[in-house]
């Protein structure tokens, strides 16, 4: 803990600057993927929510350890978690009662946000991995979406056509 104060106030503005200045690529990391796709949350949306949530943590930090105010540094912080859901349910929205959209721009803005309260702790590994992750979720597990899909299409076209087989082979 005590290394974790000689860590801000020694490092001070490069240490926020870096921080800062992370939230932005990585934020743009995972906001530029979802606007390639026409998202409603595209690249800027990601980068003021992972700057926001990243300004948080910093400023919970700053309160506790520079200040020396008695507080838990990443008390308001998680207000980011629940406020973010206000956010997310603006981008949710349903079409003819059945069918949700926007739901994964939702959980990656709330995915953007856990990252830059990461980054404002000084956590940049567990950011850098989270990053990588979302990106990935969000890049490549659509493809294997599409040819379980495909798969499961063809599964239920051929058990379509036996059930017929022997519908006909009955009579």
């Amino acid at each position: 803990m005590t290394q974790a104060i000689a860590s801000i106030k020694e490092s001070g503005v490069c240490s926020i600057l870096l921080r800062l200045l992370l939230a932005v690529v990585f934020g743009g990391i995972i906001g530029t993927e979802r606007g390639k796709h026409g998202r409603a949350a595209g690249m800027r949306t990601h980068i003021l929510v992972c700057i926001g949530a990243t300004m948080t943590t910093l400023i919970g930090e700053y309160v506790t350890f520079v200040l020396g105010m008695s507080s838990d540094p990443v008390r308001i912080g998680a207000q980011v978690i629940s406020g973010i859901g206000f956010l997310g349910a603006g981008m949710i929205m349903t079409r003819g009662g059945l069918r949700v959209k926007g739901l994964t721009t939702a959980a990656g803005l709330w995915a953007t946000a856990t990252i830059g309260l990461a980054l404002g702790i000084g956590l940049y590994s567990a950011a850098i991995i989270a990053v990588f992750l979302v990106y990935t979720t969000n890049k490549v597990l659509p493809i294997f979406e599409k040819i379980l899909v495909l798969i499961q299409g063809i599964y239920t076209r051929k058990s379509m056509m036996l059930q017929r087989l022997q519908t006909i082979s009955a009579m």
